[in-house]
């Protein structure tokens, strides 16, 4: 029997099985990849864009070299929420000593936390082609970007309204088309043109292509093959080794339930945590709790506290392959 004495070699045995399950869901996690994910203080965080910067200009000799020049951008304010959950060691388990029991449940809340965060994330990228969307908490979440606009849009503003940008796929002037070769050249040229609110030509690379599984075996033909399938006299694939594939399994689904494998996306490797920001006050920790008794529930504590925003959207292109 787990007795009164056995508490603290119980918290280490259970803090062993979380430490496992965190290690190995932070490691699967696709969208801590993705996203810019970062620690802070604050409650509430402000973030704001400063735009294309610039200033560079010939200089004469002994002349004073000149300031840089750059447009204060959008600003947006994400709140961090607090999540949690306990998980009880009930007076059966101890007194039977029910090991398999103690594990399947810290296992399971451990990997809920876990999951819920990662689909939270893949949930911005899905929820992003309208102004709202649920996430997995079942809370109703903006998607919009600082720039008041949801995450893709046809006509992101910049501060001053000189310059616009689109960051939904289009291609042989469709919107929004499924998954194809064209389609992801269309996007690539796209992002190579885009311009900063100065009109400077800031190109995008767009190098990474963003699927759930649906998907994974056409994106392997059309940028993953050497040659182009289909092609006569084994035609040379331009897309090979230029085009990574990333395949995240929850963007086949959202929260709310709705079919999304067809949604696609393409990343900017090196800029795309300028677009999408994780931020945590807490990460998802364990905690024995303060005051056990003989005959009732032990109940350990698993809680977090986090945030999921958009910044500059420019660097993640998508489509949900409705081809309107």
């Amino acid at each position: 029997m787990i007795t009164q004495s056995d508490f603290s070699s119980l918290t280490s045995y259970i803090d062993s099985i979380f430490n496992e399950v965190a290690q190995k869901k932070v490691a699967e996690n696709v969208g801590f990849s993705i996203f810019d994910v970062a620690d802070t203080n604050k409650r509430s965080h402000e973030h704001l864009l400063l735009h294309g910067m610039s200033g560079i200009k010939k200089v004469t000799p002994g002349e004073d070299l000149p300031n840089i020049l750059g447009i204060q951008g959008d600003t947006i304010t994400w709140t961090q929420s607090y999540y949690g959950a306990t998980a009880s060691i009930t007076k059966e388990m101890r007194l039977f000593d029910l090991y398999n029991q103690i594990d399947s449940v810290i296992k399971s809340i451990s990997q809920d936390s876990f999951d819920k965060v990662d689909q939270s994330l893949a949930d911005r990228l899905t929820g992003g082609f309208s102004s709202t969307y649920t996430d997995p908490y079942g809370e109703t979440q903006s998607s919009l970007a600082p720039d008041g606009n949801e995450l893709f849009n046809a006509s992101h503003d910049s501060p001053v309204g000189s310059e616009t940008y689109s960051n939904i796929v289009v291609s042989g002037g469709v919107t929004n088309p499924t998954l194809s070769r064209d389609a992801i050249v269309a996007a690539r040229l796209a992002a190579a043109t885009h311009r900063d609110p100065n009109g400077m030509i800031r190109p995008i690379n767009l190098d990474t292509l963003v699927i759930p599984r649906a998907l994974e075996d056409l994106a392997l033909r059309v940028v993953g093959s050497q040659f182009l399938p289909g092609s006569a006299n084994n035609d040379l694939n331009p897309l090979y080794n230029r085009v990574k594939i990333v395949v995240w399994d929850r963007l086949a689904q959202n929260s709310a339930g709705t079919d999304t494998s067809a949604y696609w996306f393409m990343i900017d490797s090196n800029s795309v945590k300028e677009s999408l920001k994780c931020l945590f006050a807490e990460r998802p920790s364990l905690d024995a709790p303060e005051q056990v008794y003989k005959n009732k529930n032990w109940d350990y504590s698993l809680d977090f506290f986090y945030t999921v925003g958009t910044g500059y959207p420019a660097y993640i292109f998508g489509s949900n392959g409705t081809e309107s």
